[in-house]
């Protein structure tokens, strides 16, 4: 199977250019499968690689501001959601959950999902515009 290709003219640095052929002269590639490998392992996903239940919520971070960015990066559910997300998985896991238990640990699980989605997205926003991302320990610190 032949992927399709298009040719992209772009400039780049005497470095870069240099450190491309260098590489493709050692593993025995052309330079443009290794710009295309590196491009792919390089770029941060688009909306078509998130499913489609939350494509639609993530596009509405997009033009966000940075501070509103932000805001979503440090978003948590709140402590009685978390509460009764664990309460519900602890009697799944004991199998001890009835019916409505069971829907209400769809409807907990899909709203942690897509804050999980929301977060993920915005901290891949806010890097891809060049603003600093905390790490897990001061986000864990914050109030």
């Amino acid at each position: 199977m032949t992927t399709a290709t298009e040719t992209l003219t772009i400039r780049l640095p005497a470095a870069a250019a240099h450190r491309l052929r260098r590489i493709a002269e050692i593993v025995h590639r052309p330079v443009d499968e290794i710009i295309a490998e590196t491009l792919r392992a390089g770029l941060p996903p688009l909306l078509e690689d998130v499913p489609v239940a939350f494509r639609a919520d993530l596009a509405l971070l997009e033009p966000m501001p940075s501070a509103e960015l932000q805001q979503h990066l440090r978003a948590k559910m709140n402590s009685a959601q978390v509460a009764r997300y664990d309460a519900l998985l602890a009697a799944n896991s004991a199998g001890m959950l009835d019916e409505a238990g069971q829907k209400e640990l769809a409807v907990l699980r899909a709203e942690a999902d897509r804050l999980m989605f929301r977060k993920a997205y915005a901290a891949l926003l806010l890097k891809w515009r060049g603003e600093r991302i905390p790490t897990l320990a001061e986000l864990e610190t914050e109030k």
